[in-house]
């Protein structure tokens, strides 16, 4: 026995227990026979615009059972609504056909297990609904199937077995789901895309089924009179899309700015210096060993500091080893910390080049390269006309015109940076596009697997200093 889910692409893992859940209610008589029992229940469950009524449609039609729908949305009174359940219940019972009886966005009516929503009248249709779920007949011709946004909110009387037996979770589309909803979405319509839809899929990485449908149609209005429509043109609805907030998972978008700006650190960092890294998700970091290492003694809040870290730039000869007492200081000239600023100030750029805004994650990164700039004056790293010392300005204050000078020339070499660092981001803004979601799947790239992906996708463009 076969069957086509034909207006279903990608989820061929969910799909598979789809067939099987098929297969079983096809063939009910027969595991009736064996002691087996239909699934009274079936609810499918995940973030809006993941396809959840789609699914249960396919099903009633694959199966051949007629869908009696219970839709609470137009419905405010509860005693209203128990009236369409035990109607929508006594309809499968008059009719000797099979049937699905099928209630949409169950976790709005119900009891909140958290008890964020437990009212008198939610509690009187979940008393309803359960008594009405316990008269099924297992080895009958209808079965209830519900569909659900939040399905930890369900109270547990309802979704123990025995009563919904089956659980199908739907959940952000994989890189290949995102790949089979495009090819589908884009069959549909007479435009011809100048890159692979697998190549698009890798930039769409948090995008619902909805949102991915939603994009192939703003992109249709950017096609060109031969109805090609370009890299250019894909790229801007996908930041429309993602700055119009269409994805509804909050932490799913958070994610992806938040690996746009770190990859930003990261690429500026490893085209200074190829040393040890880990690219993840968290704050604190430039994703390098040594420029973390850096700005941490500029910086003493600085999270992401390996006490551990092996200094592989000191006067050190080969061979040399030390104990943690006598292991020598590290030292850092005043291109080291310039370039560690740089790498602070690529998350700031890759956010504006790739996303075309530059959110609040990146106050933290500005406010650590401002105390990088003022270490290095304290130090004397840029000549003792620019040092600026706070207990020498207790005994012997500086003038008003001497701390402009300073100030001006901090500016002046914050300035620099920014550019020094746009340059690299702007050179390098296709290899941040491919990263970027992968980052967002993976959630942390070490040094040998953030090696492999950067030979795949054509290495950092060198720019000149």
């Amino acid at each position: 026995m076969s069957f086509e889910f034909k207006e279903i692409a990608g989820y061929e893992r969910e799909k598979r227990e789809l067939i099987r859940l098929c297969e079983v209610i096809k063939d009910r008589d027969k595991y009736a026979r064996r002691g087996g029992r239909v699934p009274k229940g079936i609810i499918f469950y995940g973030a809006t615009g993941m396809g959840k009524t789609m699914f249960a449609r396919e099903m009633a039609n694959a199966c051949g059972l007629r869908i009696v729908r219970i839709d609470a949305g137009n419905i405010t009174n509860g005693h209203a609504l128990c009236k369409r359940i035990r109607r929508a219940f006594s309809l499968r019972s008059k009719r000797k056909g099979p049937a699905m009886i099928l209630f949409d966005e169950i976790d709005k009516v119900l009891p909140n297990r958290r008890e964020e929503y437990c009212t008198d009248q939610s509690k009187m249709i979940l008393t309803q609904l359960l008594t009405l779920i316990d008269g099924l007949d297992c080895g009958g011709n209808f079965v209830f199937v519900a569909t659900c946004n939040d399905y930890m909110a369900l109270p547990r009387a309802l979704v123990r077995p025995g009563r919904i037996d089956k659980k199908i979770c739907l959940g952000m589309p994989t890189l290949s789901s995102r790949t089979a909803i495009l090819d589908k979405y884009i069959s549909e319509t007479e435009c011809r895309f100048e890159e692979p839809t697998a190549e698009i899929a890798k930039l769409c990485t948090g995008f619902s089924c909805a949102t991915l449908k939603t994009f192939v149609n703003e992109c249709v209005f950017y096609s060109d009179e031969n109805a090609v429509i370009s890299a250019r043109a894909v790229r801007n609805c996908i930041a429309e899309i993602r700055n119009e907030n269409l994805i509804r998972d909050v932490s799913a978008k958070t994610a992806y700015i938040n690996a746009c700006h770190n990859l930003g650190c990261f690429l500026v960092a490893r085209s200074f210096q190829n040393g040890p890294y880990v690219i993840d998700l968290k704050p604190d970091t430039v994703c390098n060993d040594f420029f973390n290492a850096i700005i941490h003694d500029y910086d003493d809040d600085y999270d992401d500091y390996d006490d551990d870290f092996d200094d592989d730039y000191n006067n050190c000869k080969d061979g040399d080893s030390f104990s943690a007492a006598e292991k020598p200081e590290r030292l850092y000239n005043k291109e080291d910390c310039i370039h560690a600023i740089c790498a602070l100030l690529g998350g700031y750029v890759a956010e504006k080049e790739l996303l075309y805004h530059v959110y609040d994650n990146v106050s933290r990164s500005l406010w650590t390269a401002d105390n990088v700039l003022i270490g290095m004056s304290e130090s004397g790293l840029l000549g003792l006309g620019l040092r600026f010392s706070r207990s020498r300005e207790n005994d012997l204050p500086y003038s008003y015109e001497h701390v402009a000078m300073i100030n001006d020339e901090l500016n002046s070499i914050l300035a620099d940076c920014y550019n020094h660092a746009q340059e690299i981001i702007c050179a390098n803004i296709s290899l941040l596009e491919k990263l970027t979601p992968v980052l967002v799947e993976k959630r942390s790239l070490g040094r040998e697997e953030g090696e492999r992906l950067l030979e795949e996708f054509g290495g950092i463009r060198a720019v000149k200093s």
